[in-house]
């Protein structure tokens, strides 16, 4: 027992800015965030399965924050590096079909490999650097997951749309619950 108790002593401190103060019960966000995430699941029993809830799930999580404007400005983030990602990724499958390239080769991966640099540079450079590796993310989910029957365009456009659902869920969920008590001040002091 006396082991056990150490552990979890260990890893409280271990994840808690050794911090002394005791555990809290979770926030708004987190509360928010679990929400957003049980109507993605709920909504994606009534869609076809050619529909990715994982993509809007993970959607949902990026984009909730603290506040709505927060929450706003990841949401557009996370929505422009989806359109970056699923372009290269419609661009690399569509090459790989040309080509008749098999997922596995060399050539294949080394044309992967280009276009992550491309998404990155591309996103670093005209976009928004916080978007480089979730756009590199979606090309790489296009480019090497499964796309269950799906011409390169469904593929990239269904990607898109997962995402825009899980955004628009978070974004709602965000609007609708009660603000945080930051927000709620700020409001106040307006």
């Amino acid at each position: 027992m006396i082991i056990i108790r150490d552990f979890f002593k260990k890893f409280r401190l271990a994840w808690s800015d050794h911090r002394s103060e005791p555990l809290r019960f979770p926030g708004l966000r987190i509360i928010k965030t679990s929400l957003a995430v049980f109507l993605v699941l709920i909504l994606y029993l009534l869609l076809p399965e050619t529909s990715n809830a994982t993509t809007a799930a993970i959607a949902a999580i990026i984009a909730m924050r603290s506040s709505i404007k927060d929450s706003y400005v990841a949401s557009f983030i996370r929505l422009q590096s989806t359109f970056v990602g699923a372009v290269f990724g419609l661009i690399i499958l569509m090459l790989k079909e040309v080509s008749n390239l098999e997922y596995n080769s060399l050539v294949y991966n080394l044309l992967l490999s280009f276009f992550v640099l491309l998404v990155i540079w591309i996103s670093v450079s005209f976009l928004r650097s916080d978007g480089a590796v979730l756009g590199s993310i979606v090309l790489l989910a296009i480019a090497i997951g499964p796309i269950l029957d799906m011409s390169p365009f469904q593929a990239a456009i269904t990607r898109f749309l997962d995402t825009l659902i899980g955004v628009g869920i978070a974004l709602l969920v965000n609007r609708v619950l009660p603000l945080s008590p930051e927000e709620d001040e700020k409001k106040k002091d307006a």
